[in-house]
């Protein structure tokens, strides 16, 4: 009974241990321009965050939903701290304005 019981532990703590699976976001780099959302390959109802990885150019990011309405307007300066965006949707305009390369992971 010892030896089952020593075995069952055993047991469950490898099945445990080796399943755990860890999830790295896709970075996905844009520069200046106007994006369709559908275009960038983002995933629909996440958040994103977002920084300019430019150490020169500044950026400014404008999110435009599908009825034309801005839900956001971020200026991001070089080497930019990380920002979070509301969750994206289909429809979405993303425009990028300046000299900044712009991350969104």
């Amino acid at each position: 009974m010892k030896k089952f019981s020593i075995l069952l532990f055993i047991f469950i703590f490898f099945t445990f241990t080796f399943n755990i699976n860890i999830a790295f976001s896709d970075t996905k780099s844009f520069t200046q321009g106007l994006y369709n959302f559908t275009d960038t390959g983002l995933v629909t109802g996440s958040s994103y965050n977002i920084k300019n990885s430019s150490s020169t150019g500044r950026a400014v990011v404008i999110i435009f939903d599908s009825n034309q309405m801005m839900q956001e307007f971020i200026r991001l300066e070089p080497n930019s701290p990380n920002y979070i965006l509301k969750p994206l949707d289909y429809g979405y305009i993303i425009i990028i304005i300046g000299g900044g390369s712009v991350e969104f992971y």
